[in-house]
C-alpha cells in the first residue's frame, strides 16, 4: 500500500510539503508509521537528488514539487502573532516564529491575566508603618472586611494584604 508511486502521488498533490505532512496524509497504521517516515525521507532525498524536488527551507525541511505555485509557497507560510514576520512552521500548530517571540506573547498573556486578577506587576517594598498596622492581625483574626479597609488605606490589594499577613504568621510560629 505504501510505495514510492503511491507516496509520491501524494506529494504531487500537496505540491508544498514538510515530511511529516506527507507521513499525516498517508495516515499509517500504528506499528508502520516509524517505517512510513523512513520511506518519505529516502523518497525525498532520492527525488533531491534527481531534481524533481526542489528544497525551499533548510530548517524546518520544506519541499516543493515543480508544479508549485507562489500561491501554494504562500499557503504553507502562517505569520507570526507577535511580530508579523512570515515564516514556515516546525509544525502545523505554531503560531511564533521564534522562541523569543513566543517568550513575549507568554509573558504579555501573563501581565494581562495578573492584571485581571488585579495582581500588580511592580512589587512595592513594604514600609515599617505599613509591617506595624499588619502585626495586629498576626495574633488574631481579622473582622469582616478588616482586609479590604486596611488595602484601601494602604493603597494596596486586600491579595496582598491576606499573603503578607500569612507570610508574617509563618515567620513569627517559626521563631
Amino acid at each position: 500500500m505504501f510505495t514510492d508511486g503511491y507516496i509520491w502521488g501524494r506529494m504531487l498533490e500537496m505540491k508544498v510539503f514538510r515530511p511529516e505532512d506527507v507521513v499525516n496524509a498517508l495516515n499509517p497504521p500504528r506499528g508502520f508509521r516509524k517505517w512510513v517516515k523512513q520511506k518519505v525521507h529516502s523518497l525525498i532525498a532520492s527525488q533531491v537528488k534527481n531534481g524533481l524536488l526542489k528544497r525551499l527551507v533548510e530548517n524546518p525541511p520544506v519541499f516543493a514539487t515543480w508544479l508549485a505555485t507562489e500561491e501554494d509557497i504562500k499557503a504553507v507560510m502562517k505569520t507570526c502573532s507577535v511580530c508579523g514576520k512570515p515564516f514556515i512552521p516546525n509544525r502545523s500548530d505554531y503560531r511564533y516564529c521564534s522562541r523569543e517571540c513566543h517568550m513575549k506573547a507568554k509573558q504579555e498573556r501573563t501581565r494581562r491575566i495578573r492584571k485581571a486578577m488585579g495582581v500588580g506587576t511592580i512589587k512595592r517594598k513594604w514600609t515599617q508603618e505599613e509591617l506595624q498596622r499588619l502585626q495586629e492581625l498576626v495574633h488574631r483574626s481579622a473582622r469582616y472586611g478588616e482586609y479590604e479597609e486596611l488595602a484601601k488605606e494602604l493603597g494596596r490589594t486586600k491579595k496582598a494584604i491576606e499573603s503578607k499577613v500569612q507570610e508574617l504568621r509563618r515567620l513569627a510560629h517559626a521563631t
